[in-house]
């Protein structure tokens, strides 16, 4: 095997561009390159989270499997395979016998796989088999959770080799797909035509991440920057000959000693969300207005990741950001009471109801994007181990997705069976 077809993430400092046009237009095509594959890394779920309402009152008539419905087996298998495949990839044995490429490249298929699937389920599943189609739809959604966790710790980790500004990129991205969704959800949610295209066009997207590797690879500033170094053979049959390796501290003593106050703090962003979305947001009354709250969660979420690009919006201090994330603890009792008094006037009040997701929304897109961006340049994070705290607070952010899934079954405790739709 010829040395160029190998490729490993190596350690390497961040890139200082050079004021002049061929470096801007390098780093302009980069950034571009992180926001498609961001945007990728993420549709596959946003695509799933779009047409929750049509899954949990169309095909699955409202019921509850197991204690819960659709909205909440569906978050939380997406979390627990995200988190499964994270946490493997934060080894290094593991990231060193496996090259970057094939990492990015199967996860890219296993999407587009895992969409058609989800969408022949929807296609095919009736009253008579309802139970069956219900467990092989939460399995090829725990399938698009294991690629995406794959995909967003490649993406997070390369991003963190090189400077703070392409991990925006990518939370930019995962918040457009977000937006596409959202009105893809709002105009076919109710139309299979509309649910048929919506499924194969994401997929085929998918797909168009494969090349875009092969442009980033190309990429001068990458190339330079050693960011993917190409490796030979003989040199990955010694683990500790693989530039992933060359760092002096293992993942856990870099998480425990200096990385750990910004994947405390985006894990809590996103415990919190995913502890009353989708779930407890599928349940809210009236039911025909839940596709808009959830496309307003899309288009909000969006907004938040945007809004670090303003300066004035920029927070540079870790421990407000930390602050931020504990504040947004109070939607949890706001979103689970209106929900149990959803027979009560000011439960389901369409102005309040908005204003609530606008705020919860807004704010999980931007303390979370401000969050990733700090924690490959916290204090004590040397040059060689940017990398692998990118990865890290990618497996932080699912981590809280998963945990917030888990909470948000519990939420369900003594509700109603059947929702009302």
């Amino acid at each position: 095997m010829e040395a160029s077809e190998v490729w490993s993430i190596g350690s390497i400092d961040p890139m200082v561009e050079e004021l002049n046009p061929a470096r801007s237009a390098q780093s302009r095509w980069l950034q571009a390159c992180f926001y498609i594959a961001g945007f990728a890394t993420l549709l596959g779920w946003q695509i799933i989270l779009s047409f929750t309402h049509s899954f949990d009152c169309t095909l699955f008539r409202g019921k509850r499997f197991a204690g819960a419905g659709w909205a909440f087996w569906c978050s939380m298998g997406y979390s627990l395979t995200v988190n499964i495949t994270q946490l493997v990839l934060t080894s290094r044995t593991v990231v060193s016998r496996i090259p970057f490429a094939l990492r990015w490249n199967v996860a890219a298929v296993c999407s587009a796989l895992s969409l058609i699937g989800l969408l022949l389920c929807h296609l095919y599943t009736t009253p008579d088999n309802l139970e069956m189609g219900f467990a092989l739809a939460v399995a090829c959604v725990s399938l698009t959770g294991a690629a995406s966790g794959i995909w967003q710790a490649c993406a997070f980790g390369l991003a963190g080799c090189l400077a703070p500004s392409y991990a925006q990129a990518v939370m930019f991205g995962q918040g457009l797909s977000g937006v596409f969704s959202s009105i893809v959800g709002a105009s076919f949610s109710s139309s299979r035509l509309g649910l048929i295209f919506s499924f194969t066009f994401a997929a085929v997207f998918e797909l168009l991440g494969i090349p875009v590797l092969y442009a980033m690879t190309r990429n001068p500033i990458v190339q330079e920057a050693g960011a993917l170094k190409p490796a030979t053979v003989e040199n990955q049959v010694t683990p500790s000959s693989s530039p992933v390796l060359t760092r002096a501290r293992s993942s856990r003593e870099i998480l425990v000693q200096n990385a750990w106050p910004q994947a405390v703090t985006v894990a809590a962003v996103f415990g919190v969300s995913f502890t009353v979305f989708p779930g407890v947001t599928s349940r809210l009354s009236p039911g025909s207005r839940v596709p808009l709250l959830i496309s307003l969660f899309q288009i909000m979420d969006f907004l938040g990741r945007f809004a670090p690009k303003c300066s004035v919006l920029r927070i540079d201090e870790g421990s407000v950001v930390s602050a931020l994330a504990a504040l947004r603890i109070f939607f949890v009792p706001l979103f689970i009471a209106m929900q149990c008094q959803s027979e009560q006037t000011w439960a389901h009040n369409g102005v309040l109801q908005v204003l609530v997701m606008v705020a919860f929304a807004f704010s999980n897109g931007y303390v979370s994007t401000l969050s990733m961006m700090l924690g490959p340049a916290q204090r004590g994070v040397s040059a060689d181990e940017r990398e692998p705290v990118g990865t890290m607070m990618s497996l932080s952010l699912v981590f809280g997705i998963w945990l917030g899934s888990l909470l948000g079954i519990v939420t369900q405790v003594g509700m109603q069976e059947v929702n009302t739709c």
